[in-house]
């Protein structure tokens, strides 16, 4: 299959819009639950996938064209979107539970491995889905020279890397069965709307039991400040997903979440350029950008290449 300019521009336009979106949530998210001090992120969480749910309503209950396709969509998918739901959950409740007993470097050493973890499951779970040479040689650089770009020595708690690397997993697990179902007539602001109920739910009780009482005495003396991070996250929130299962489903799990660990690599050299510190970058660092940006080269030449190559014959029964 050749590839076209059309595609490689709209490719580029989808990998601008989650590296920006990526940024902006999780900048969002660090001013409001840390330096904002709105320390509720269970309830956040909850509210980011409530709105993306009424939100989408309108349109996928209006919409002829939608309505024709709930029921054929959870009878063929429906485990698949619990599944999504449940991940999701998993991966918000386990990686804000890590933060209280890992340092946030070694959970970005942790989560690094990202790609690696998509990809297995993958070929698990994708019929037709095969890394080529190319891009098995990419993947593992990459995910090493953010590990040791990101190191720091820290003190740090058994069980928050275990918390961190269930987070990781079910993460892994989320994007590869998105982009298994994102490959067939499944649309993304369908997927948005069918699995973020699922987390709402799951998450509800937790956000009840650890964080009601707080937020209740936060919001009565604070109203105007909590709608508006809960409105202007939520906000973000809905078109950050939406933006994520387009990424998935023009490019697969695995090239978004080698995007990811890009962007790490670029923020911290970034951050670097910003605060003036460039010329105290150590053998570690420069060690990890190196290894990082070369694995993301061979792992780029590696799906052009499949792109352009017909796709392989299926295995005999």
């Amino acid at each position: 299959m050749a590839l076209s300019l059309e595609q490689l521009w709209k490719g580029s336009l989808v990998v601008l819009a989650y590296l920006v979106f990526n940024t902006s949530i999780n900048l969002f998210n660090r001013w409001c639950l840390g330096i904002y001090g709105f320390s509720f992120p269970v309830t956040v969480t909850v509210c980011h996938f409530a709105f993306a749910f009424l939100a989408l309503s309108p349109f996928l209950l209006g919409l002829e064209s939608y309505k024709k396709q709930h029921r054929e969509a959870w009878r063929r998918d429906g485990k698949g979107f619990v599944a999504i739901g449940v991940f999701t959950a998993v991966n918000v409740a386990c990686n804000n539970s890590s933060l209280v007993y890992l340092s946030l470097s070694m959970n970005q050493v942790i989560t690094a491995s990202m790609p690696v973890l998509t990809c297995a499951f993958a070929i698990c779970i994708e019929k037709n889905y095969w890394p080529n040479n190319w891009q098995i040689l990419g993947i593992i650089p990459i995910c090493v020279g953010v590990m040791i770009s990101v190191y720091e020595e820290a003190h740090n708690e058994t069980l928050g890397v275990a918390l961190c690397a269930c987070a990781t997993v079910a993460n892994a697990l989320r994007t590869a069965l998105s982009s298994h179902l994102l490959s067939g007539k499944l649309d993304v602001f369908s997927m948005t709307w069918y699995t973020g109920p699922v987390a709402a739910v799951v998450l509800l009780p937790v956000a009840l039991y650890r964080e009601f009482s707080a937020v209740s005495e936060y919001a009565v003396t604070n109203m105007g400040p909590t709608v508006g991070i809960l409105l202007g996250g939520s906000m973000l929130a809905l078109t950050y997903n939406i933006v994520l299962f387009l990424t998935i489903k023009t490019l697969s799990g695995v090239t978004m979440n080698v995007m990811g660990n890009i962007k790490i690599i670029f923020l911290l050299l970034m951050s670097r350029v910003v605060l003036g510190e460039l010329a105290e970058v150590d053998v570690r660092l420069a060690s990890g950008v190196v290894l990082t940006f070369g694995g993301f080269f061979l792992y780029s030449y590696g799906t052009f290449q499949k792109m352009k190559s017909p796709p392989p014959p299926p295995p005999p029964a």
